[in-house]
């Protein structure tokens, strides 16, 4: 751990915490998903957990900033850690921005397209998860951050492959145009939760590199 003062441990356990609730809300919206594409009804009280869980997180960001306003860490990796922060925040947003479409929007998602939705939050989670590990060795141990930023880059790229399958399929389906413009949204919208997280994995990076040289 490169801190050892009670202020700036008291911010990483904030960091960490926030970093969990994201994730939280990202399980919390895939289960929304799923249960959505089986059986439509009765997804409402995982939508209402998805906006608590986010609120959640939101509110352990700011609790976060705050405390390093109060002048823990130097101005620089102050600077980046809040970057960093921003950026996870930003994950969350985009989930419940699915969960808001799902719920909101009700798309009608044809057969041959809910299999792939799936699996475009099965690889934006783990990407998730790879970004997870490479936060908690950029303050453990760095030689460890850049296996988990290439895994994240990984499950990105494999997100993309089956977004572009699945948005291929969709504009092939003889199905009203107003049908496939929700889809459309659904489908890119998930694949922004990837698109996010890997530009989390990219900050951290950045900050290894610093820690470096």
């Amino acid at each position: 751990m490169w801190f050892s003062g009670k202020k700036e441990q008291t911010i990483i356990s904030l960091f960490f915490k926030h970093i969990d609730k994201v994730e939280e809300t990202l399980e919390c919206v895939f289960k929304l998903l799923k249960k959505y594409l089986e059986d439509a009804d009765d997804i409402e009280s995982l939508y209402l957990r998805a906006q608590r869980l986010e609120s959640e997180a939101d509110r352990l960001r700011r609790k976060t900033e705050m405390e390093m306003y109060s002048g823990a860490f130097l101005p620089n990796f102050r600077g980046d850690l809040l970057g960093l922060i921003e950026s996870v925040d930003k994950v969350a947003n985009k989930a419940e921005y699915v969960a808001d479409l799902i719920v909101l929007q009700k798309p009608e998602v044809p057969h041959q397209l809910k299999d792939l939705i799936l699996m475009q939050m099965e690889y934006s989670l783990k990407a998730y998860e790879s970004l997870k590990s490479a936060l908690r060795f950029l303050f453990e141990d760095l030689e460890r951050v850049e296996e988990f930023v290439l895994a994240v880059e990984k499950y990105e790229h494999e997100e993309d492959n089956v977004e572009r399958t699945a948005l291929r399929k969709l504009f092939e389906m003889d199905i009203e145009s107003c049908v496939k413009l929700e889809l459309k949204e659904l489908i890119r919208s998930i694949g922004d939760i990837a698109d996010r997280t890997e530009d989390v994995s990219d900050r951290a990076e950045i900050i290894l590199l610093k820690r470096r040289f």
